[in-house]
């Protein structure tokens, strides 16, 4: 197994500097090969795709994979385990992961020993890209509450060693911990960087000082991104992955965009039900071309980003997304159908000083409720600016109340989302 893993490793490091069309032939080989799994051991999907009126040799290409209809997280929740899992597979044998939950119930994944395998190595590529060195320690928060696991073969080889640390515990007990371990790489999603940025400026740490950020979870603005590094005098990059495919993007030192792992995942666009045009923001669909034991085949993960027309300056023939803007029911939607995205919230919010942490709520298309937890810099001043600043973003759309509560709770359960709406769900 390890000979094969390396050999694995060794083909997804080369093939990102294919030419863009090479890649594009292993993405429809492997779409073919999937589709035909998919049509032969999977009911939910071949009676999808039989009630479309497909057979496998139509779908040969992304084009052809538009014929097929959408699969969204409550409809394979909602169906039953045999239906959605390939015919032979011994479940007992397969990794299981489970989506946050961010949405509601979360999603019980089942991943075969290769295809987790390949998944993972789509990390170890972004990674690498980035600056990590097989030497450096990773020091990485999860949000179980116990992070207990078998170590690799390679980490007996001291390379990419981890450790673990749980997301429930006490930011007081991650700084002893980090301490203790001294990693070079800090893994994690925003609001626990943040979290543990906050304990680390309070309690007047100096002596932890990672080479390295990987944010790997959640939209990461600019704010956030800025006080990190401040915090941690190291880069932050981004990457957008899901447990239903592994590392989906990540950001290029070189190309201020995040190159797809299109070898590995097909992803689409998707605006008013038909293909996003490059530039525009659409909803995110995956189809992971790894996944055999259970497929994820034009899935919704619920995130809205954007595709880019440029072509790499760095030389890979990997495409590029310009940007991801957040899930789709970050998106506040108002009366007259205007659509806003996260993004430009943050901006009303994190200029403003004396402002310690924020959320958006909105119940229905007519009002909307801010709520502000003081900082220390807080003063008579700050809410009337961050009120200016919504109110030139809505421009008087939707009613917005804005007051103060004395903390904004962090569940370590779930991701925090600092814009939450009720009613929508973005670009469709």
């Amino acid at each position: 197994m390890r000979l094969a893993q390396v050999y694995d490793f060794m083909t997804i490091q080369r093939v990102q500097w294919k030419r863009p069309r090479e890649i594009e032939r292993i993405q429809e080989d492997k779409l073919a090969r999937l589709i035909r799994h998919a049509w032969d051991k999977v009911p939910y999907y071949r009676e999808l795709m039989a009630g479309a009126g497909l057979k496998p040799e139509d779908i040969r290409s992304r084009d052809d994979l538009r014929t097929v209809p959408v699969t969204t997280k409550r409809t394979l929740q909602d169906i039953a385990l045999n239906d959605k899992i390939s015919n032979g597979t011994d479940i007992s044998r397969c990794r299981v992961s489970y989506t946050s939950g961010t949405t509601g119930t979360p999603l019980k994944i089942y991943a075969a020993a290769g295809d987790a395998t390949r998944m993972n190595l789509s990390w170890g590529r972004a990674y690498i890209a980035n600056g990590l060195k097989p030497w450096y320690k990773i020091a990485a928060f999860l949000g179980q509450p116990e992070t207990v696991r078998r170590k690799p073969w390679y980490e007996h080889f001291r390379i990419w060693q981890r450790h673990e640390i749980s997301a429930w515990k006490d930011p007081h007990d991650w700084i002893k911990d980090i301490r203790q371990y001294k990693p070079d790489v800090l893994v994690g999603y925003v609001m626990t960087l943040k979290l543990l940025a906050e304990a680390i400026q309070a309690e007047g740490v100096h002596d932890i000082r990672p080479k390295l950020i990987f944010h790997s979870s959640a939209l990461l603005d600019d704010s956030s991104r800025k006080f990190l590094k401040s915090v941690f005098q190291a880069p932050v990059i981004d990457f957008y992955g899901a447990d239903e495919a592994g590392c989906i993007a990540w950001e290029c030192p070189r190309c201020s965009s995040y190159h797809i792992n299109s070898d590995l995942v097909l992803v689409e666009t998707q605006k008013s039900g038909t293909a996003a045009q490059p530039g525009e923001a659409g909803e995110i669909l995956i189809t992971n071309l790894q996944s055999y034991a259970m497929p994820f085949i034009r899935y919704a993960l619920g995130d809205v980003g954007v595709l880019s027309p440029e072509t790499p300056l760095c030389g890979r023939g990997l495409p590029l997304m310009e940007k991801i803007q957040g899930r789709t029911d970050d998106f506040i939607i108002l009366a007259n159908g205007r659509k806003i995205s996260p993004h430009p919230i943050y901006h009303c919010f994190d200029p403003v000083p004396g402002i310690q942490r924020w959320r958006i709520v909105q119940k229905d298309v007519r009002h909307l409720v801010a709520e502000v937890q003081p900082g220390p810099s807080f003063s008579p001043e700050t809410m009337p600016l961050a009120m200016e600043s919504l109110r030139r973003l809505f421009k008087g759309d939707i009613e917005i109340a804005i007051r103060t509560v004395a903390s904004i709770e962090i569940s370590p359960r779930s991701k925090f989302r600092a814009v939450q709406s009720e009613i929508g769900k973005g670009p469709s």
